[in-house]
């Protein structure tokens, strides 16, 4: 039985949707080292000067570097400015 995740991926491809449209899906957009611009966020859940970390469903994101700042946040989608060293990911649970 082909599992739900890959339904959702057929269905998005088919009705040409974004994979960031679908349940669980995010998408990422890094312009150079100074901003990031993540769709399909759910919640901010750690905001500091060097760290940032955000729900994407059952994936977290963490981004570190230092004045980071969120310059953006609405309909799911969140702008991060500042010095972006790192980003990593974590799995978590669904918020």
């Amino acid at each position: 039985m082909p599992k739900k995740r890959d339904f959702l991926s057929l269905i998005g491809s088919k009705l040409e949707l974004p994979r960031e449209a679908l349940p669980g899906g995010f998408a990422l957009m890094l312009s150079g080292q100074e901003e990031l611009t993540v769709r399909g966020c759910k919640k901010i859940l750690v905001y500091e000067r060097q760290t940032v970390t955000l729900s994407l469903g059952r994936v977290f994101l963490t981004v570190s570097g230092d004045a980071l700042f969120c310059s953006a946040f609405g309909g799911g989608a969140v702008t991060l400015s500042g010095k972006i060293d790192t980003l990593s990911f974590s799995k978590g649970e669904r918020i």
